[in-house]
C-alpha cells in the first residue's frame, strides 16, 4: 500500500482533533483551538497544500483574531515562498516537526522489567501523561476528560509502562487507513534511561503489524527525541515549521 504525505497529515489531524477543537479550509489546511490547552501548538493552523498555502494562512489569521493567542503556523519545510512571506510579515521559527516511519524497530537496552497494559485507567495514564510532559498535575480535570473520551474510540490504544507496580511512561496510537500513529510518548523523570519507551515502541509496532499497518510518528525538535527514534530504526519522511507571530491576537 502507497502511503501518501496527505494520509500521514491526515493521521495528525485525526488525533489531535480528539484534544482540539477543528475547523476545515477545504482540502487545504485546518485549524485546531482550544480554549483550556492554551500552548501554540494546541492553537495553530496546519498547512496540506503549498499551492493554496497563502489562502489557507489568511483563513487562519482571521479566525484566530480576538482569541488572544499568538497566530501559530505549521507549513511543509517544502513550501519554500511561503514560509519565507510568513517570515518575511514578522513570523519567527518555534519549533520543528519531522515525520517519522518506522523501517525495522532495534532493540532497547532495559534495566527494569517493564511491563505493558493496553488498557490502562484514565486517572493513571492522564497522571503519568503530565508527569513525563509538564513535571505538574494543573491540567488534570481538562486532560482526564480528554483521556476518558479517548479510551472509548476504537481508533485509540492507550499504553501503559509499569516498573515493579508503579506507572513508567505512556504512549497512544491512532488508527487510519493502512496507519499506526504513535503519539505522546513519555517516560516519567525517575524511570527515565529504564527502557520504557523502547519497550512502548515495541508494543506499538507489534500492534500495529498485527493489524498490517505502517508505524509512524511525529518528533519535535524541542523534545530532543529525533536521534533516539533514528536509532531505533525510523527513518525521516519530511519536516514541517511551526512559525508564529505575536501580534493583536495575544494577550
Amino acid at each position: 500500500m502507497i502511503i501518501s504525505r496527505r494520509d500521514l497529515e491526515l493521521n495528525e489531524a485525526g488525533w489531535w482533533s480528539n484534544w482540539t477543537d477543528i475547523a476545515w479550509s477545504g482540502s487545504s489546511g485546518y485549524l485546531l483551538t482550544s480554549q483550556n490547552l492554551r500552548e501554540p501548538f494546541f492553537n495553530r493552523a496546519c498547512i496540506l497544500d503549498c499551492r493554496s498555502a497563502g489562502a489557507t494562512v489568511a483563513w487562519a489569521e482571521e479566525r484566530l483574531a480576538g482569541r488572544e493567542v499568538a497566530s501559530t503556523i505549521t507549513i511543509f519545510d517544502s513550501c519554500t515562498r511561503t514560509a519565507g512571506g510568513l517570515r518575511a510579515s514578522g513570523y519567527k521559527p518555534i519549533d520543528t516537526m519531522t515525520v517519522l516511519l518506522l523501517n525495522g524497530l532495534g532493540k532497547s537496552a532495559s534495566t527494569a522489567r517493564v511491563t505493558i497494559s493496553e488498557r490502562p485507567a484514565t486517572e493513571s495514564w492522564t497522571h503519568a501523561y503530565l508527569e513525563a510532559f509538564y513535571g505538574n498535575q494543573e491540567l488534570a480535570p481538562i486532560v482526564t476528560q480528554i483521556v476518558a473520551r479517548l479510551r472509548e474510540l476504537n481508533s485509540v490504544t492507550l499504553l501503559e509502562a509499569r516498573i515493579g507496580g508503579e506507572t513508567a511512561g505512556v504512549l497512544a496510537t491512532f488508527r487510519t487507513r493502512g496507519l499506526t500513529g504513535v503519539y505522546c510518548v513519555g517516560t516519567i523523570s525517575e524511570h527515565r534511561r529504564k527502557g520504557v519507551a523502547g519497550a512502548l515502541l515495541s508494543k506499538a509496532k507489534a500492534l500495529a503489524g498485527f493489524e498490517g499497518r505502517r508505524l509512524v510518528l511525529q518528533s519535535l525538535a524541542s523534545d530532543g527525541s529525533l536521534s533516539y527514534y533514528l536509532k531505533r530504526g525510523f527513518r525521516v519522511l519530511y519536516s514541517k515549521q511551526l512559525l508564529s507571530k505575536e501580534g493583536s491576537n495575544a494577550n
